[in-house]
């Protein structure tokens, strides 16, 4: 990266080139129509990180000991809140409760307007050439950590497991039938974990192809992308050279 990858003026850090804008989000359980409670109480330990007495979970949120109760055995099943330790008192320990990470998920996240933000970024700075050849570089690095779980496999355990791996990332993929009289592997996606990323920044996609090639061990062709129209995204593996 140049050195000048950012500059100071006025006091202020400012980076050259687009950045997206800033996007509010909606809070997440507003389809919920037990929310309202609900995110109160989430909301009250969000802000008391050492977690929260039944008691004082009542005087927050104003409502009766069964309706927390109950707010708080429907949270705690959902995974969102889950028992602290209890906390000391004059007499017997009393229960406190915490928001688990999934709970802290719950609340709006800028994942999406930050990756973006880096990517243009990135994209000003190195220029959309040198950029896909960044992206690609990630995903053979990225690869590298799961190398352990393809070695000793044949090609085809190979190509099971990278569905497994693209599975847990979230792909939707799955192996398809081999194309022509090659009859070259090839595998399908119908969910792009980022799609709203490469409709600004298609160097993005380049990504995948560096994974799929670094999990592989071989070139790998872009056959049919969802950022350029397709229904899926369609990989085939060449020959291991």
């Amino acid at each position: 990266m140049n050195p000048d990858w950012y500059r100071r003026d006025e006091g202020c850090i400012l980076v050259r080139g687009y950045a997206p804008p800033f996007i509010p989000t909606s809070n997440v359980m507003a389809t919920d129509p037990m929310s309202g409670t609900r995110q109160g109480i989430l909301d009250q330990l969000l802000e008391h990180k050492n977690g929260m007495t039944v008691d004082e979970i009542i005087a927050a949120v104003g409502i009766s000991r069964t309706a927390v109760n109950q707010h708080l055995i429907a949270l705690e099943r959902r995974n969102f809140i889950q028992k602290g330790s209890p906390r000391k008192t004059g007499g017997r320990p009393v229960q406190t409760y915490i928001l688990t990470q999934e709970g802290t998920n719950q609340f709006p996240k800028q994942y999406s307007w930050f990756s973006a933000l880096l990517v243009s970024t990135l994209r000003s700075e190195l220029g959309p050439e040198r950029l896909d050849r960044y992206m690609f570089d990630l995903g053979m690095k990225t690869s590298a950590s799961l190398i352990p779980r393809l070695v000793g496999k044949t090609r085809s355990e190979r190509i099971t497991e990278t569905v497994a791996i693209m599975n847990e990332a979230g792909f939707r993929a799955s192996e398809i039938d081999p194309e022509g009289a090659s009859k070259l592997s090839r595998v399908e996606c119908t969910n792009c974990v980022y799609h709203d990323l490469t409709k600004d920044y298609p160097e993005v996609c380049r990504f995948d192809i560096g994974f799929l090639s670094g999990l592989m061990g071989t070139e790998v062709e872009h056959q049919t992308c969802m950022q350029r129209g397709s229904d899926t995204c369609q990989f085939r593996f060449k020959p291991f050279a």
